[in-house]
């Protein structure tokens, strides 16, 4: 019963250390895997890079950009404005001289309506004699 138990225990240690060897290789290949992960990552944090700051200096044109064109809309929208001024004071301006010529030009025309009938008449009042 020794020798078979002291058989068990030597196939148990050989078993022990065959799993440590296997564990160690396996760490090894592990470590590899790590390293060509940490390279990847280095490469494309290299390669990124660049692209990060080309998207900023992308980002800061489309401001740039976007602002002048809201400039340029408050451009337009300031000479719309002032179209629609001009506009509204030149339909001021028409009806102030329509309301000031309007009276004085009827009134002077019913007078010379009254006249010319004034005068018409007194040259056929004078035919009629």
């Amino acid at each position: 019963m020794d020798s078979l138990r002291s058989v068990v225990e030597t196939v148990a240690l050989l078993s022990a250390t065959a799993l440590c060897i296997y564990l160690i290789v396996v760490l090894a290949r592990l470590k590899e895997v790590l390293i060509l992960i940490q390279k990847d990552l280095s490469e494309i944090g290299a390669k990124a890079k660049p692209v990060f700051e080309n998207l900023q200096v992308i980002t800061e044109k489309l401001k740039s950009v976007s602002g002048k064109i809201d400039d340029q809309i408050g451009l337009v929208r300031g000479s719309l404005e002032s179209v629609k001024n001009a506009a509204d004071n030149i339909v001021a301006f028409e009806q102030r001289i329509q309301d000031s010529l309007e009276e004085p030009v009827l009134r002077l025309s019913t007078m010379v309506a009254a006249f010319v009938n004034r005068i018409a008449s007194y040259f056929g009042g004078a035919k009629a004699q």
